[in-house]
């Protein structure tokens, strides 16, 4: 169970790794840094961040994140917090998770459950502190989000530094809503 509680989530700028044609047999590298389209992309978002509600900032330790995060959230004057919970998942996991495909149920076992788990863990740690939150992370958290979350009126795969409103509707459910 996700704590019920109005977050913000953003996914990490663009990498040289992002814009490979041919990845499908490699791992995704561990901690790799922004390109220029990334910082840029993180510059074009900021002003919009800057306007956001947000009360504390959490996020993945790998460098793609935290170099997002510095330049996101360069007005903010809010804690920042690093989760290592929200870390990015293998390539074998995004596969598997893929191979579910959009809007599935959640695995009963394997990789994605444990990684599932672990997004749960990590999103529950950020929730617990003053929110609303500001999270920034990768795609492969996104996704297990809103499948732990059971969102099915949002994409689950999103591009790089997206900007998602999480909240709970009145019946109890989540909602997903890109800003940007």
């Amino acid at each position: 169970m996700i704590l019920k509680k109005e977050f913000y989530f953003v996914r990490h700028g663009q990498t040289d790794y992002n814009i490979l044609k041919n990845r499908e047999n490699l791992d995704h590298p561990a901690d790799i840094t922004l390109n220029d389209t990334g910082k840029d992309q993180a510059r074009l978002i900021e002003p919009l961040i800057a306007l956001l509600p947000i009360q504390t900032i959490c996020a993945s330790p790998m460098k793609r994140v935290q170099e997002t995060k510095e330049i996101i959230a360069a007005r903010l004057q809010a804690p920042h917090h690093e989760i290592n919970d929200l870390g990015e998942c293998s390539m074998s996991i995004w596969k598997e998770m893929a191979s579910l495909g959009m809007y599935s149920p959640l695995p009963q076992e394997g990789e994605a459950r444990l990684f599932m788990d672990k997004v749960k863990n990590g999103i529950n740690e950020a929730l617990s502190l003053p929110g609303p939150s500001l999270i920034v992370a990768h795609g492969g958290v996104h996704w297990a989000l809103c499948c732990l979350m059971g969102i099915d009126t949002h994409a689950w795969a999103i591009t790089n530094c997206t900007v998602v409103h999480f909240s709970v509707g009145a019946e109890g459910s989540w909602t997903a809503s890109k800003l940007t």
